[in-house]
């Protein structure tokens, strides 16, 4: 007979006979042949008992994460969040963190939110796409304020009507009530299979545990992968208010995404230990010699545990892989022009922070000194002579000392002032010269003199006795035409030939590099133009934030023409322009700030050049006609800014680098 063929019952009972024979003529004597029911092995035992604890765990947690509202995401820190409403149209009055539209403790579970609402609900009547098409945008607007003061938005998802989104959610949500079903099922079911009362076969049995531990554990996965995908990506909503949402901007994981991932180990677990301690064999009749001796059981509950954890390996090894493939999916989608309803507006106008927390006007000036404790960080400008050491603790700040293209900052504007801000002895400084009066006074605080001189006009006259004057450099001769000849200033308003100017280009991660809106006046609009990416808590702003600075005297005298200022500063090695450089951390500069009154825009990296160079008239005049055609309006940089006095050695960073 074929080994594949099936023995007869009338057969099998034959040969079971026939073995009771054999054995009762070698049987010891004393020792009796039982036919009794087989207990569950050990291991199989254990098994069992693993997973009906894992099972209750699963249900307690799963209907925890389903029954809390704020079990999945919670709303990050407020000194942390951006803005998230529509940057296009914050010239209209909505100018929004998640924090004021939601509360600042707003969170969302896996069934519903804080508030109570489902993923299909709303507190509203209706969605926001539909109120803005009945009531009118500006309408909506205005109503923001209200909504705010009484309830907010609650579950914003579907009255945002960002519709992807939610079929995430909805979709994460059905797999949570699906594990909490299973997990109840499966404590029955391994409770009966302990006891023995389970109304199947040992095979069939274990045939459906497998089953339903690898769809468990599966399903834990996908949750996994799919609340990375929905935290990590930027979903499209379908209004122009708030026109998309990137999660992980605004809200923080909670404990829900951390139970997944215990979720899916767990059921990984005890699929593998399903599949390797539990036998189809379990609980079947067996012919014993009473007593039988167990050899061998040791051996193979150490194999079993070894396939059990190579198993569990593999899955988190497959698990990994599949989660580094949804990260890379997230963050190489292309988004799609989600303020394209406004398209046309600047999207860096008022972009200026004013505010670290609601109204607390952090960025306003503040006194440098309390009590003779500095209430700031380092300011600028500062002396740049080689060896300056200021006296202010930078702590481990360390100025950018790369070129900035080359660590992702681009220009966002370029304005210059009156005299130098900083100091580099011997290149300028209390010693230089200028237009009226041939040496400076030396004095810091002093404007340009008083007298007048037919090589200003009346906008210089009007410029210098608000603009003050700032340190000079060593060029001017008084007897050489190119520095007295007067030029005819076709579009920078204010200058004169023969003075000294110190040019800024202020360049920024956040900016709108590469767009037509790159450049922007004023520069704090381009600074901080994307939110998200300069952040004070980690400070990382003197990381993202630079300033070049270059100080010329302007000649009249085309040997020094330069056609391309408005990209940055000049690099020229042979010319010794743009090659030793002093680079600190400091603030924001301006007379509005001294060694009284601080800036709190700080610290940002400052590259300044420590020569003086002369440039003709005609490149500071073909700057500004670059500037009058740029997309933003820089009208309000086409003349000098006053200068900040020097500032004192107590107030200036102690970081000072130099790069030849």
């Amino acid at each position: 007979m074929s080994d594949t063929q099936e023995t007869p019952p009338e057969m099998a009972a034959m040969e079971m006979q026939d073995v009771e024979t054999a054995v009762e003529d070698v049987k010891p004597a004393g020792v009796g042949l039982v036919k009794v029911p087989s207990a569950l092995p050990t291991g199989a035992k254990l098994a069992h008992l693993l997973a009906l604890f894992v099972s209750g765990v699963i249900a307690l947690c799963v209907s925890s994460v389903l029954a809390d509202g704020t079990s999945v995401i919670i709303l990050k820190p407020v000194k942390d969040l951006p803005r998230i409403t529509n940057p296009l149209l914050r010239e209209k009055g909505l100018d929004y963190r998640a924090d004021e539209l939601l509360g600042p403790t707003y969170g969302v579970g896996l069934h519903h939110d804080q508030a109570g609402y489902t993923w299909t609900e709303t507190g509203a009547q209706d969605t926001l796409a539909n109120l803005i098409d009945n009531l009118g945008l500006a309408a909506v607007i205005a109503a923001v304020p209200s909504v705010i003061s009484t309830d907010g938005l609650k579950h914003p998802v579907h009255f945002l009507s960002c519709d992807e989104l939610e079929k995430a959610g909805l979709a994460a949500m059905s797999f949570g009530f699906i594990a909490e079903v299973v997990a109840v099922l499966m404590i029955l079911f391994h409770g009966l299979a302990l006891t023995g009362l389970l109304p199947i076969s040992s095979k069939l049995g274990k045939m459906l545990a497998g089953l339903v531990w690898f769809v468990l554990s599966t399903g834990f996965l996908v949750v996994i992968l799919l609340a990375i995908a929905v935290y990590t990506k930027e979903w499209t909503c379908h209004q122009q208010i708030i026109p998309s949402i990137k999660l992980s901007d605004h809200f923080d994981y909670n404990y829900g995404f951390g139970f997944a991932v215990i979720g899916f180990f767990s059921s990984l677990l005890i699929l593998c230990t399903t599949l390797v301690f539990t036998s189809t064999d379990d609980g079947a009749p067996t012919l014993q010699l009473v007593p039988q001796a167990d050899t061998g059981a040791s051996a193979a509950l150490v194999m079993g545990i070894v396939k059990t954890l190579g198993g569990v390996f593999c899955g988190i090894l497959i698990a990994g892989m599949l989660i580094i493939l949804t990260l890379y999916g997230s963050s190489t989608s292309e988004g799609s022009d989600v303020y394209a309803p406004v398209a046309g507006a600047n999207p860096c106008e008022g972009q200026k922070p004013l505010h670290a927390g609601p109204g607390d006007n952090y960025f306003s000036n503040v006194d440098c000194f309390k009590d003779n404790i500095v209430q700031t960080l380092e300011q600028a400008g500062a002396d740049v002579t080689a060896g300056y050491v200021g006296g202010l603790d930078a702590a481990d700040r360390v100025p950018i000392t790369q070129p900035y293209s080359e660590v992702g900052l681009c220009p966002v504007n370029v304005h210059w002032h009156l005299g130098a801000e900083h100091r580099s002895a011997g290149e300028f400084d209390e010693e230089g010269a200028g237009p009226e009066t041939e040496a400076s006074s030396g004095d810091s605080s002093s404007s340009s003199s008083s007298s007048s001189s037919a090589d200003y006009d009346d906008d210089m006259r009007r410029l210098a006795a608000d603009a003050r004057l700032g340190l000079r450099c060593h060029h001017y001769d008084a007897t050489d035409a190119k520095f007295t000849t007067p030029y005819t200033w076709e579009h920078c308003t204010g200058m004169v030939v023969g003075e000294t100017y110190e040019i800024h280009w202020p360049h920024s991660a956040a900016g709108a590099c590469g767009t037509e809106w790159q450049m922007q006046s004023p520069f704090y609009d381009g600074v901080f133009c994307h939110d998200g990416i300069i952040t004070i808590a980690p400070l990382n702003t003197y990381e993202k934030i630079g300033v070049q600075a270059q100080v010329f005297t302007v000649v009249n005298d085309e040997d020094y023409y330069y056609s391309n200022l408005i990209d940055g500063m000049i690099v020229n090695s042979g010319e010794e322009k743009g090659t030793d450089m002093a680079m600190y951390t400091g603030s924001t500069t301006g007379t509005s700030r001294d060694n009284d009154v601080c800036s709190r825009y700080t610290p940002i990296t400052w590259q300044v050049d420590r020569k003086c160079h002369m440039i003709s008239a005609s490149s500071f005049d073909k700057l500004c006609a670059d500037m009058l055609t740029q997309s933003d309006d820089m009208s309000s940089d086409i003349y000098p800014h006053g200068s900040r006095e020097l500032v004192a050695t107590h107030l200036a960073a102690n970081n000072q680098q130099t790069r030849k």
